[in-house]
């Protein structure tokens, strides 16, 4: 990795068994995580290891699989999304991790749930790994077929043109390391391109999108969300962020105020009464929520 950045977190996203914590193996190239490759396999919350690959430290969060059918799909999310949590200091992008053998017809719901989860800006900052090329290969099938596959896909090929055509193949268990390091090195060089543009602004409202996803959980306990159901909460995540920012730029205006007002306050009465009216701000403020 270039010495463009110091820190870096990859967000591991994706259906259970699609080979998310196997990809996240590959990235640490060591077993941290504990790689099932069962549809079945369930995690209920996020998990991070990191390593230190030339002069950065990468981190990478395996997180809860998408569509399992054991719980309810908007509990998941919330669950997915707590993997902001592990993410500290430096630039953060999502992985998509989708199985290239087996391409399901949830894959194009994905899209729409990472942005219920992260925001609309979160495809911007994601990268696709497609896994187990190998078994795609066994079946007679390589990167021309995928591409094919993907023409053919309109809502996977409109999921691929979101994230700026960023993806890998990967064989998570590929024993040739050249081949490894090349994929790898791939990777990185995509984080870093990303890393020139990355503003950090895109998770500002994540505890916004999280506030509605818990709202509606105890309502809407199905393994799916139905396009209405998804309009909806994005609706009413547009207008939680209209709601903070009419309050940020309320209680930006009122400091605005209260400062020129302290000024005015130290020429007339002196530096107590401005102290007591400066404590009082913050409550002020408050009333304003």
């Amino acid at each position: 990795m270039s010495n463009m950045i110091s820190n870096v977190c990859f967000i591991l996203l994706g259906e259970a068994g699609a080979g998310k914590s196997a990809t996240g193996n590959f990235i640490l190239r060591r077993r941290a995580f504990v790689s099932r490759n069962n549809p079945d396999s369930f995690i209920n919350e996020a998990e991070s290891h990191s390593v230190k690959l030339d002069n950065t430290i990468v981190t990478v969060v395996d997180t809860p699989g998408l569509f399992d059918t054991k719980g309810c799909l908007l509990r998941t999310l919330i669950n997915v999304q707590s993997s902001q949590d592990f993410v500290k200091t430096g630039p953060h992008f999502f992985i998509l991790v989708i199985n290239f053998g087996k391409l399901t017809e949830m894959d194009h719901h994905t899209a729409d749930l990472l942005k219920i989860m992260f925001g609309p800006k979160s495809l911007e900052h994601t990268i696709i790994v497609f896994t187990h090329e190998d078994e795609a290969t066994e079946k007679g099938k390589n990167i021309k077929d995928l591409v094919n596959e993907l023409d053919e896909n309109e809502s996977l090929k409109a999921l691929l043109d979101e994230c700026g055509g960023r993806y890998v193949t990967l064989n998570n268990y590929e024993p040739n390391e050249e081949i490894r390091r090349e994929k790898l090195q791939k990777m990185i060089r995509m984080a870093d391109t990303l890393a020139i543009n990355w503003k950090g602004c895109y998770e500002d409202n994540f505890s916004v999108y999280g506030r509605v996803l818990e709202k509606h959980a105890e309502d809407w306990k199905g393994e799916y969300l139905t396009a209405e159901q998804i309009r909806i909460i994005t609706e009413e995540q547009k207008q939680e962020e209209r709601k903070d920012t009419i309050f940020s730029n309320a209680t930006g205006a009122l400091v605005g105020a209260g400062i020129g007002l302290l000024g005015a306050v130290t020429y007339a009465v002196g530096p107590v009464a401005v102290g007591a009216l400066a404590a009082a701000l913050p409550v002020i403020a408050k009333h304003f929520k």
